[in-house]
């Protein structure tokens, strides 16, 4: 599968030189020559389909129960608030509610996830498809920070 990708990605760059406008057409049409000529490359990610499997995770207060996990990709991981107070789930990455809004507005890829704290009060879930491998580092800002506090990590393999 890596294979097939990398070679799509190849083939894709390689016709998008050649289609390329002949310098003497980009002259007198007033375009770029092509050295100057941007290419967008969609970068395409291997996705797995679901495979039926689905895990809860509890969101308490200051803490997620089990807060590692190992799963297989496909896998459907439901978080739920069971806490009394409100929670977000934010990638390690991101800052705050505002950092998770702006990703998930700029990036519709299936590795760009989480939940906001006003979408997560006492009593809700939320569901999340995990079919992409890799590991996956979470935390709530509100009681915690990367790697401290209330933080949790998925490894999906």
């Amino acid at each position: 599968m890596k294979i097939s990708l990398v070679s799509s990605v190849v083939v894709s760059a390689v016709l998008l030189v050649g289609c390329g406008a002949d310098a003497p057409d980009a002259a007198s049409s007033g375009a770029k020559p092509p050295s100057e000529v941007e290419a967008a490359v969609t970068t395409t990610i291997a996705t797995v389909p679901p495979n039926g499997e689905s895990i809860t995770i509890q969101v308490l207060d200051n803490s997620y129960r089990p807060s590692e996990y190992e799963i297989k990709a496909g896998t459907e991981v439901v978080f739920e608030n069971r806490g009394r107070n409100d929670h977000n789930i934010l990638p390690e990455s991101i800052k705050d509610d505002a950092g998770l809004t702006a990703l998930l507005a700029s990036d519709m890829s299936p590795t760009s996830w989480g939940i906001e704290s006003s979408a997560f009060t006492p009593g809700d879930s939320f569901t999340h498809l995990f079919n992409v491998p890799g590991v996956y580092k979470f935390y709530c800002s509100i009681h915690g920070a990367p790697g401290a506090g209330m933080y949790g990590t998925l490894t999906v393999s």
